[in-house]
């Protein structure tokens, strides 16, 4: 019987897990979906992107024992390298969650899709909407030939000489686009004429490659379907014509993974999110939620999905009966 079960690798689930390291809370395990830590880091962060402390003017102040100022993507993951070094618990990778049960005596059953059950006082779901991007609607229409060349990231994508659409207006897309744009022509179609959700950075940059010819951007402009021509994917907006491009990236932001929260007993609000106490449990007891899904979509940060850790804990110390150490006080 485990204390504590985490599900995610992420800095929310690795924040939780750090935390009960530092208060020694022990039997605690964390389930990781993926090869490795931080998997939207790696997957969706292009190679150059930086890692913001502060974001979108949130107050990037720490208040648990992880902590990390602006950095490169590179380093920030070393920096969790470090971390776990200092931090010890043991994670088990490629480790699909496929359900959480509550039993009559208040304990979970955490099953995963290798066979594994996995019995806890409490858990804590620290996954993200990244991981489940969001497609369009018309993205199953795509023909087979052209959906090959449509992605969600910019993982092996070689853009040396290509012509490539971004599709999205927020700060992932533009970083897709900024990552991309010395290497290949860029276009960017966004449904808005104005970019308000980008941070200050991101509008800066995007504005400035404009400016040099380097990002065609497609203002107020739809994408009405995908077809293929000539084993291109061939894009049709609904008011500014017909184009090829060699490959289509999405950055159109991620979703909720309601059916997994309703599925433990969660109840959502009218948007497919967690709705939570002030110490981000559930309506189901000691299953809470830290993380990208504890706060509303945009509002998220790596330093808020840090300090969601830091609270989640503060709850599970004083349920368990463990005494907990002094804070720790990051300088600036």
């Amino acid at each position: 019987m485990r204390n504590v079960i985490v599900i995610g690798a992420g800095p929310a689930g690795f924040s939780v897990a750090a935390e009960c390291s530092y208060h020694e809370v022990p039997d605690v395990l964390v389930l990781e979906k993926g090869p490795t830590h931080n998997q939207t880091v790696y997957q969706y962060y292009p190679d150059d992107k930086r890692v913001d402390a502060a974001y979108k003017g949130q107050e990037a102040i720490c208040a648990g024992v992880l902590c990390f100022r602006d950095t490169t993507k590179d380093n920030f993951l070393a920096i969790v390298d470090q971390m776990l070094q200092r931090y010890e618990f043991p994670v088990e990778f490629n480790a699909t969650v496929d359900s959480i049960q509550r039993g009559r005596d208040g304990t979970f059953s955490v099953s995963t899709t290798d066979g594994k059950n996995h019995q806890s006082k409490v858990v804590v779901i620290a996954i993200g909407r990244m991981g489940k991007p969001n497609r369009p609607d018309y993205f199953n229409a795509i023909p087979a030939n052209a959906r090959m060349k449509v992605q969600f990231d910019t993982r092996n994508l070689d853009a040396t000489g290509k012509n490539i659409l971004v599709v999205g207006g927020g700060n992932s897309a533009i970083e897709f686009a900024l990552s991309l744009a010395n290497k290949g022509k860029v276009t960017v179609s966004y449904r808005k004429n104005d970019f308000t959700r980008l941070n200050p950075m991101n509008l800066e940059l995007l504005l400035n490659d404009e400016k040099k010819g380097k990002i065609k951007i497609l203002r107020g402009s739809d994408v009405e379907k995908v077809e293929e021509k000539d084993g291109k994917p061939w894009v049709h907006f609904k008011s500014q014509g017909d184009e090829a491009f060699d490959h289509v990236v999405f950055g159109i932001g991620g979703s909720s993974p309601a059916a997994f929260l309703e599925s433990a007993g969660i109840r959502l609000d009218g948007k497919g999110n967690p709705q939570l106490t002030p110490e981000l449990e559930t309506n189901v007891k000691n299953l809470f939620v830290a993380g990208e899904l504890s706060v509303a979509p945009g509002k998220g940060s790596i330093i808020a999905s840090f300090n969601s850790g830091k609270k989640v804990v503060e709850s599970i110390t004083q349920r368990l009966g463990v005494t907990r150490k002094p804070d720790l006080v990051h300088l600036a």
